[in-house]
C-alpha cells in the first residue's frame, strides 16, 4: 500500500485529537513499548537494503517484517500513552486504530510478498517457508547480535531519521496533553 504513512499519519492525528490522556504512569508504561519499538525499526533500518537484495539476516532472521513490527510495537504503546480513565474516549481511539493498523499492514505485506516473489522466487518461497511474519522466531535471537549484519551507511541511506522525529513529537504532544490537560 503506497499511502500507507500518509494514512497513519491521518489516524494517528485524528486519535491525538480525539485523545484524552491524564496518566503520566499510562505514558511512561507506554514509553517502554515506543522504546522498544524504535530499536526493532533502528535495526531493521541499518539491515534492509531496499531493492538490492533479498534481506533474511540480522532482525530479518527474526521476522520478514521488522520495520512494521517496530512500527506496531511503537503505536501499542502510544494507544497505552492515550488511554486514560474516560473509558469510552479510550476505547474509541483504540476501535480506530487496531482495525485501521491491521487493515493498513496486512494489505501492504501481501502486497510486498507478492512483489518479492516475483523478483526472488524461490529464494523468497524459502523464506517464507522459514520464517515467521511478524511474531519474532526466537530461535534466531542470536542473530540480532552479530555486528556484520548493521551498516550504518544502509541506516542513513533509509532516512529512519525522519520515524524518529516524528515519533518523538508524537511523544512531545502527548506530555503536553497530559500536563496541560487538553
Amino acid at each position: 500500500m503506497k499511502k500507507r504513512i500518509a494514512i497513519s499519519n491521518i489516524i494517528i492525528l485524528i486519535i491525538l485529537i480525539i485523545s484524552k490522556p491524564s496518566s503520566i504512569t499510562f505514558f511512561f508504561i507506554g514509553l517502554f513499548f515506543v522504546t522498544i519499538g524504535q530499536i526493532i525499526r533502528l535495526l531493521s533500518s541499518a539491515t534492509i537494503v531496499k531493492s538490492k537484495t533479498l534481506t533474511t539476516k540480522g532482525i530479518y532472521s527474526l521476522c520478514r517484517n521488522p520495520l512494521y513490527l517496530g512500527t506496531l510495537t511503537i503505536t501499542f504503546g502510544i494507544l497505552i500513552q492515550l488511554s486514560s480513565n474516560a473509558i469510552l474516549n479510550t476505547f474509541i481511539i483504540w476501535l480506530i486504530a487496531i482495525p485501521s493498523f491491521a487493515w493498513i499492514y496486512s494489505q501492504t505485506i501481501k502486497a510486498e510478498e507478492s512483489f518479492l516473489l516475483s523478483i526472488y522466487g524461490k529464494d523468497f518461497q524459502n523464506y517464507l517457508a522459514s520464517t515467521p511474519s511478524l511474531m519474532p522466531k526466537l530461535s534466531a535471537w542470536p542473530e540480532i547480535f552479530v555486528k556484520g549484519n548493521y551498516d550504518i551507511t544502509v541506516f542513513k541511506k533509509n532516512k529512519e531519521y525522519r520515524g524518529i522525529a516524528g515519533s518523538m513529537a508524537i511523544e512531545v504532544i502527548v506530555l503536553l496533553k497530559i500536563y496541560y490537560a487538553f
